[in-house]
């Protein structure tokens, strides 16, 4: 059997049913992950500057431990270690090209089950 794409069980978890946390935390995740991702590439396909592409790599890490993603932790983790041995650049960029096709696959059920859980004052 296939993994799901989102670990929303994890998310439930987590949040103890609390609403009102689960749309905090799926809005921080959203703006942040996709803000790092967007630098993410930047510096994969422009610049090349790998001790920077594991830095950043290493930030976007612990997002996706939280939000669990199919595969993005792993990939991120990946592309982190392959940064800081300063090699790969090719492995790298394959894993960026289906960390972003994951994360454009779950982009929108996030964004759904964050306003499922928008509080009514927000």
């Amino acid at each position: 059997m296939e993994e799901q794409l989102v670990d929303f069980d994890f998310l439930e978890e987590l949040s103890g049913g609390d609403s009102k946390y689960k749309f905090e935390l799926l809005t921080i995740f959203l703006d942040t992950v996709g803000e790092g991702l967007a630098n993410l590439e930047k510096l994969i396909k422009e610049t090349g500057d790998m001790d920077a592409i594991y830095k950043q790599a290493h930030a976007l890490k612990s997002s996706a431990g939280i939000v669990k993603v199919r595969d993005m932790h792993g990939q991120l983790a990946r592309i982190e270690e392959l940064g800081r041995a300063n090699t790969g650049e090719s492995e790298i960029n394959s894993l960026f090209d289906d960390l972003m096709s994951t994360y454009r696959q779950a982009h929108p059920l996030l964004v759904g089950v964050r306003d499922k859980n928008k509080p009514a004052d927000a």
